[in-house]
């Protein structure tokens, strides 16, 4: 039984099983949807709906995470980018005095100040993302554990009564072929017996008689 259990495994399973905070410290738990045992324990049975949720929390963390990370390369290029503009439309605008050079200049540093507004907001909800993905986790861990780990181990009764009825029935099989070889072999011996003593016709007489 898994040793990070918080509350006891009961015979009745009726109480829901949940871990320690620290367990997936503790256990270096990976993310389960990205672990292929995690997968192939689902090939022969039905996914619970809450799994399959959890999954897509988890999935969903991932997604985000990979889109604001992608974003955040994409802004801070383009704000290198109005930076350089800046610096270039500078002379311009301060030693020539060039009204339209003043206003581009104007628009590119709105544009910075929005991206660092928005630079802000993806770096806070990157630094959660991470706590939330290990929430999600052990959130996942723990509806495995009861939906999944304990209906299987109580199948083990079921194996254990399929087990004594397979063993039963290959006694009773034995027995059965044990009893169909004396009877076949009992049946040839007297049919070779009257066989010979009575001739093929007439036994095929007395069959066609009694037998029919």
């Amino acid at each position: 039984m898994l040793d990070f259990l918080k509350k006891k495994f009961s015979k009745n399973l009726k109480e829901k099983v949940s871990f320690e905070s620290k367990v997936l410290r503790k256990n270096d738990i990976s993310l389960l949807i990205l672990d292929e045992r995690w997968n192939n324990i689902f090939r022969n049975i039905d996914k619970p709906p809450e799994i399959a949720r959890g999954e897509e929390e988890l999935t969903g963390l991932l997604k985000e995470q990979a889109r604001l990370s992608d974003e955040s390369k994409t802004i801070q290029a383009q704000k290198k980018e109005y930076m350089a503009k800046i610096i270039e439309l500078t002379p311009e605008a301060f030693d020539k005095d060039n009204e339209d050079a003043k206003r581009e200049m104007q628009f590119y540093e709105k544009e910075i100040k929005r991206i660092n507004d928005r630079l802000k907001e993806i770096g806070d909800r990157l630094e959660k993302i991470p706590d939330l993905l290990k929430e999600a986790n052990l959130k996942l861990l723990e509806l495995a554990v009861n939906k999944v780990y304990f209906k299987i181990r109580e199948s083990g009764k079921r194996i254990e009564e399929l087990d004594k009825m397979i063993e039963e029935t290959k006694i009773k099989l034995k027995e059965m072929i044990s009893e169909r070889e004396t009877l076949a072999q009992g049946s040839s011996d007297v049919y070779s017996y009257f066989h010979d003593l009575l001739g093929k016709e007439e036994l095929e007489r007395l069959d066609k008689e009694y037998f029919r």
